[in-house]
């Protein structure tokens, strides 16, 4: 225990550190302010103005609705924006804490404080702390989701419908949740041999199935994804024409039953793309980065890969939602990654990462050496 304090205490400094020295840090010397803002900060800010004042967000500010009401709260009581990052670093610590409660429940106290290293000092991760975006809230909230399930109580129940729904319209992404929440208490409901639950949930599927593609159908409308993939994107806003696939244009409607068409018209090119993207998914290097940047984030994917691969088959045949939720999320958003594109700065992937580190804590303690 006193280890973990320890660490906290370290965690704590390094974000004091990030602070005074952000400028060598970020590169940027915007954090004078106490935040940085990143390109899309703008959209949440207004939007929270509008919020104020009885107004909804226009466009593509829907999309986030659960972040700029967050801001709109802040902005409300007149509190700087400073306060959100510090209120950011405080759900990143009490986040890492229900990382390191999931891993030692199914590993031990070294597992658990592995896990938990991992989250607090990768700092791609950590530096989201720092930025008026939605990634620090939708990174936590999917650990908070995680841990209600594995840890779940009837006296939990309206809060983790409250974290449900507001990771759900955080940011568009939040979407992957409902196929992932649907899966996973289908197979729970099977293995508990709740059979009546099942089929009675399967043909609510099936009665609700309209609506679920209806609103899909927006999805793909807003986000514009056919048009992306037909500018040729493996990277978003990474313009390299050796990189680039030449697909077949057909006639573009820009919808559902066209994302298919799409897909079906290009299947061997698409196969190719969906590989590239996951390596630069799951790996995190960029072309553009610089050698050390590149060199550092792969002896990073050196030290928790190897042990999330071993705690990913130790951890299957373990009978809790929580559990299976967590292998939804993650094939989920490969799959959503795989057949759209890559970010430019990671972000993505540090959505599942959190996920990824909790089954390397479980394999860092699978290794013979260490268990006991």
């Amino acid at each position: 225990m006193n280890f973990l304090y320890f660490i906290f205490v370290a965690y704590f400094a390094q974000m004091l550190g990030y602070y005074f020295f952000s400028e060598n840090i970020f590169g940027t010397q915007e954090f004078a302010k106490g935040y940085i803002l990143g390109g899309d900060s703008f959209r949440y800010i207004n939007g929270a103005n509008q919020i104020i004042n009885f107004k909804m967000p226009n466009d593509k500010g829907v999309g986030y609705l659960g972040y700029i009401f967050y801001i709109a709260i802040f902005q409300y009581f007149k509190l700087d924006l400073t306060i959100v990052i510090l209120s950011q670093i405080l759900f990143s610590f009490i986040s890492s804490l229900c990382i390191f409660k999931i891993t030692k429940k199914f590993s031990s106290h070294t597992g658990g404080v592995f896990a938990l290293s991992l989250y607090l000092f990768y700092f791609p991760l950590q530096k989201w702390n720092f930025y008026i975006l939605t990634e620090t809230l939708f990174i936590c909230l999917i650990i908070f989701i995680v841990y209600l399930f594995i840890f779940f109580k009837k006296k939990y129940l309206y809060l983790l419908i409250f974290l449900i729904i507001f990771y759900m319209i955080l940011r568009p992404h939040g979407i992957i949740l409902i196929p992932c929440l649907v899966l996973s208490l289908l197979v729970y409901l099977y293995s508990h041999n709740k059979l009546k639950l099942f089929y009675l949930m399967i043909i609510g599927l099936l009665i609700f199935a309209f609506p679920i593609l209806y609103l899909l159908n927006g999805y793909i409308k807003n986000e514009n994804v056919i048009n992306s993939l037909i500018s040729n994107v493996i990277i978003w806003g990474y313009d390299n024409k050796s990189d680039h696939l030449e697909f077949k244009n057909s006639n573009i409607n820009n919808d559902l039953m066209s994302l298919l068409i799409f897909y079906k018209n290009n299947f061997y090119l698409n196969t190719i793309g969906f590989f590239k993207k996951i390596f630069f998914f799951y790996f995190s290097i960029r072309p553009f980065y610089s050698d050390f940047h590149n060199y550092y984030i792969t002896l990073l994917n050196l030290i928790y890969w190897p042990t999330a691969i071993l705690g990913l088959f130790k951890l299957y045949n373990k009978n809790n939602i929580g559990i299976t939720l967590i292998y939804f999320l993650i094939i989920f958003f490969t799959f959503a990654i795989g057949l759209t594109w890559v970010d430019w700065d990671g972000r993505f992937f540090h959505y599942i990462l959190p996920l990824i580190f909790i089954l390397s804590g479980i394999g860092f303690h699978n290794m013979s050496f260490f268990k006991k």
